[in-house]
Parts: structure tokens; C-alpha cells; sequence
């Protein structure tokens, strides 16, 4: 049996140009309390701390800049030359995050959480109160969290986060991941996202 999540399933026959590899186009530097993208084409674009607020961590690879910090999540699209912003909740903590050329992931112990680096926006999902997150696979356009329950795919192509639940009983044994793809198998079934 092949179970195909219709969300994720477009696959171009031929590269489409915002499939050429890429280069790193931003540089991200602090001076006090603000944060500034550098582009080679567009110049600079700032965005202030909050008051109280620091940075813990400034990422860029591609098309996408991150700076995790205390409060939020600060996502930098080059594509549309913006900061967007995602609050956390109180007491949410990164669990991990991975910074990809046209996409950005960051699970907490709360949400995962998706940069669209094309369109300069985050989407947002819920996890389980005891959900356990057993693996991470992500790659240039293709992001997917496999939990004990189920798999939560992201992708810089959609609309935001699809899930396929998975069976206790049916474990995955094998997951394949390309720039575009990943594939999890089981015993029974195949999942393309």
C-alpha cells in the first residue's frame, strides 16, 4: 500500500528556477539593541529588540535568516526583504531549529513552527502534551517531524504543516530525504511528502 500526503505530493518533472541551487544572501549582524539583514541587492533591513529582550542566536543559509531570541522568533525573507515576527508563550523552550536554504524549522517543547522563506511567513503547529518527537528530516524545500504518533511535514512550497498519523503497530523503519522529497516507510506502507 502507498499512501501519498496530497499536500506535499508536487514533485516538478523539470527544475523549476526557484529550484537552482543557492547561494547565501544575507548577512545578519547586531549593533546594541538592533538587528540588521544585509542583502547585496536591497541593502539593510533592521529590526529592534524589545525591551528586556536578547539575542540568543543569529542563523542565515539561503534565502532565510533566524535570531532566536528570549521572547520571539525573528524570521528574515530576502525574497521579500522583511522581518516577520513569532511571539513564543510564556515559558516555551527551542528544542531545536534548522535553517535551511528556502525554509526554516523550529520545534519547541510546545509547537513546531515553520519560515516560508520565499513568502517571509511562519505557520504554526500544535504538539501533544506528551507527544515525543522521535526524528527530524529536512532538506533544501522539505522539512518533516516524525513523533511517536504521527509525521508532520512543512515545505516552502504549501500552505503550512500536513500530518500523516502513524500506527504503534506499523513503526517506521526507513526514511529517505532529498532536496525535494522525504519518504517514510514502514513494513506495510510507504508516505511521500
Amino acid at each position: 500500500v502507498i499512501g501519498v500526503c496530497a499536500g506535499l505530493a508536487l514533485v516538478p518533472v523539470t527544475p523549476a528556477p526557484a529550484q537552482s541551487p543557492l547561494t547565501d544572501q544575507i548577512l545578519v549582524t547586531m549593533v546594541r539593541d538592533r538587528i540588521f539583514a544585509v542583502t547585496p541587492v536591497e541593502g539593510i533591513v533592521r529590526v529592534d529588540l524589545l525591551a528586556g529582550e536578547d539575542a540568543l542566536s543569529m542563523t542565515s543559509k539561503g534565502l532565510n535568516a533566524l535570531v532566536l531570541t528570549t521572547n520571539r522568533l525573528l524570521g528574515f525573507s530576502s525574497q521579500v526583504m522583511r522581518w516577520s515576527e513569532l511571539r513564543l508563550d510564556l515559558g516555551e523552550t527551542v528544542k531545536e531549529s534548522r535553517v535551511l536554504p528556502r525554509l526554516i524549522l523550529v520545534r519547541t517543547d510546545k509547537h513546531l513552527y515553520g519560515f516560508q522563506g520565499p513568502l517571509g511567513r511562519w505557520k504554526t503547529e500544535d504538539l501533544g502534551v506528551r507527544e515525543e518527537v522521535r526524528e527530524t528530516l529536512a532538506a533544501e524545500n522539505v522539512a518533516v517531524v516524525v513523533t511517536a504518533r504521527r509525521a508532520l511535514a512543512f515545505s516552502s512550497f504549501t500552505g503550512g504543516f500536513f500530518q500523516q498519523d502513524l500506527s504503534t503497530d506499523d513503526p517506521v523503519i526507513e526514511s529517505v530525504v532529498n532536496d525535494n522529497v522525504v519518504i517514510l516507510s514502514t513494513a506495510t506502507r510507504r508516505w511521500i511528502f
